[in-house]
């Protein structure tokens, strides 16, 4: 009788809710914005002739985390907790920070396609930034 109780308690466990896979789908995207703000913050100061396009990257991509978290929170809230990680790395220059946020757009497009709704609508948007502030601020 143990081993039939068991099974059938195991049997319930279908693994994470989709909420769940898409606040884990999004936290990639909150963790670049993440340090790329940093990274940007922390150029500003060296790289004078890129200070004021530096302050517009970081305070953009700050506001890309925000409405990640926010997003994230609202699907499942234990996985905001996830975001803010170290970049392992310090970003060396200007010109390898507009490749990260290169990078970012294309994932953040990527990712649009495979979603639906607010979140699609969301990544793309943070896509079109992410090359514009690569291609336009930092060119």
């Amino acid at each position: 009788m143990a081993v039939a109780a068991g099974w059938s308690l195991t049997a319930c466990d279908s693994g994470p809710s989709q909420r769940q896979l898409d606040a884990q789908a999004l936290l990639p995207h909150a963790q670049a914005a993440f340090r790329q703000q940093t990274a940007a913050a922390q150029l500003a100061p060296r790289n004078t002739a890129y200070t004021e396009a530096l302050g517009t990257v970081a305070d953009q991509r700050g506001q890309h985390l925000t409405a990640l978290r926010d997003e994230i929170n609202r699907l499942h809230s234990s996985i905001a907790a996830q975001i803010e990680t170290p970049a392992p790395t310090p970003t060396a220059s200007v010109q390898a920070l507009a490749g990260e946020l290169e990078q970012s757009a294309k994932a953040a497009a990527t990712s649009c396609l495979e979603t639906s709704g607010f979140t699609a609508g969301l990544l793309g948007s943070i896509s079109a930034s992410c090359q514009t502030l690569a291609k336009v601020q930092l060119a």
